[in-house]
């Protein structure tokens, strides 16, 4: 009875830590799912959503920098669900796919990104404070650890970033499904007000996701031609949309003295370069840095600064390659993208600037990143991971291939990949496209870290990455 009661309350204090943050946790979240056979159906991606080009303006401004019209994007619907977490059910959650390459390359794959909304359908319902959660399936990512790590990186730098856990998720639609394992997934925290209030103390400023557009681009001066382009993530009343539009104008019309002496007065530098190291450290090209997404801009009402966040990191360690794997590794600190981008190119041009970059570089590739450190920490996560890893049969790599990813680079169509295409599951694990190698995390940091130091110490010149637009057309686009 004694070692009973001890057992219950070690097991509280567990919970409990979980409980008291979730994203705190250092254990893998379980969560079931529970979903009518109806809904099921209706929250299948089968339909595509193509938005028109913007109307035609007579105004010289608007037309300047007018990018093309967007492309054709897969269609998802909320459904209400059930979801079940520590002996507790959520009733009428919001629950929907998620992803864009990550969604559109595993069709027929049972795991597949999601999005839990726990407001969506009950007003004020949330899951230990937080409304929205995201899973990530580990596309892409044999080692399941790319994101994990790479958010890690932020935080220890102090750069708002979202936090991530790993988790995994039970499926049950009658008749169908009865609590199938779908998997070992990453849940990442949503940029949202929670998260900006935790970060920044306010949460009533502008905050924008821009997407479909290859760099910080002025429109001219309407909002109208900003909407499809920056979509706007926070409430229309706190959006000063004016002030985000004269920030862009800012970007490309000042001269050089105007943006030394006021480019701070927009803009977080100091959080900025430190983001841009580690960007650079991992060679995250699905980025600002690279295809011009998966960022927010945030307007933080304290400072009245503007601030970058970075989002889905998947691809990070040098996965987003583009036909140019052999120039990754050595990818030059001072290009540190595909192509030109206008805060990248106007802030390392200012000498301080340029220092300090280098200087948060040294650090990282001394400390946080350096191989010693993050070996320890990719065997720990490892570890952690292994035997949710192990169970997961809807994953899209090989048991095998999770253990060699750690320290091996991998082909994604090795001999062992194709046996096991042709296993049960062989279409959930198609060779993902646009890779020509899988980096192993340990030797990506190894050969990362030297040639950083070799370009700090200037004894070693590095490779400047083509901008996507000038690849051959070999059908290695970006998705």
């Amino acid at each position: 009875m004694f070692k009973t009661s001890i057992t219950f309350f070690l097991l509280f204090i567990i919970l409990g830590s979980v409980i008291a943050d979730v994203f705190e946790s250092d254990y893998i979240l379980e969560f079931q799912i529970t979903i009518a056979p109806k809904n099921w159906e209706n929250m299948q991606p089968m339909r595509f959503n193509q938005f028109p080009p913007e109307p035609p303006s007579n105004d010289a401004n608007d037309r300047l920098f007018r990018p093309p019209p967007i492309m054709v994007e897969l269609d998802t619907e909320y459904v209400p669900t059930d979801i079940q977490f520590d002996g507790r059910i959520w009733k009428d959650v919001g629950v929907r796919f998620k992803g864009n390459s990550s969604l559109k390359f595993t069709p027929s794959s049972l795991k597949k990104p999601l999005k839990f909304d726990f407001d969506r359908f009950i007003k004020g319902q949330d899951f230990f404070g937080y409304q929205k959660l995201n899973f990530s399936n580990g596309f892409k990512d044999p080692s399941f650890l790319r994101e994990k790590l790479a958010y890690q990186l932020f935080q220890k730098l102090d750069v708002p970033a979202p936090r991530a856990v790993f988790a995994k998720l039970y499926l049950t639609v009658d008749g169908v499904y009865n609590q199938e394992y779908l998997g070992l997934y990453t849940m990442i925290e949503q940029v949202d007000r929670i998260f900006l209030a935790d970060h920044f103390g306010n949460d009533d400023g502008l905050l924008v996701k821009p997407d479909k557009i290859p760099d910080l681009i002025p429109l001219g001066g309407r909002w109208k031609n900003y909407e499809q382009r920056y979509t706007l993530k926070s409430r229309k009343k706190d959006s000063d949309t004016g002030r985000l539009i004269s920030f862009l104008k800012f970007l490309h019309k000042s001269d050089d003295a105007q943006f030394v002496e006021q480019i701070e007065h927009y803009f977080n530098v100091d959080s900025f370069l430190k983001l841009m190291a580690i960007n650079t450290v991992l060679v995250n090209l699905d980025s600002y840095f690279g295809t011009g997404h998966n960022y927010y801009l945030y307007h933080d009402t304290r400072t009245d600064q503007y601030n970058m966040i970075p989002w889905d990191l998947n691809e990070a360690f040098g996965n987003f390659q583009q036909g140019q794997t052999n120039r990754l590794l050595d990818m030059d600190i001072n290009h540190p993208s595909m192509g030109q981008r206008m805060l990248v190119e106007r802030l390392l041009i200012i000498e301080d600037y340029r220092f300090e970059y280098h200087r948060d570089l040294q650090a990282l590739i001394d400390i946080e990143f350096h191989p010693e450190t993050m070996a320890l920490e990719i065997d720990r996560l490892a570890n952690l991971i292994q035997e949710a890893v192990v169970a997961d049969q809807h994953k899209q790599f090989s048991t095998r291939m999770f253990e060699q990813s750690l320290s091996e680079d991998l082909s994604p169509r090795d001999q062992g990949h194709r046996k096991r295409q042709r296993s049960k599951n062989r279409k959930n694990r198609r060779p993902p496209p646009m890779l020509d190698v899988i980096f192993g995390l340990k030797t990506f940091v190894e050969r990362r870290v030297e040639s950083i130091d070799s370009q700090l110490n200037e004894n070693r010149i590095g490779k400047i990455l083509e901008p996507i637009h000038h690849l051959p057309p070999n059908g290695r686009r970006p998705f």
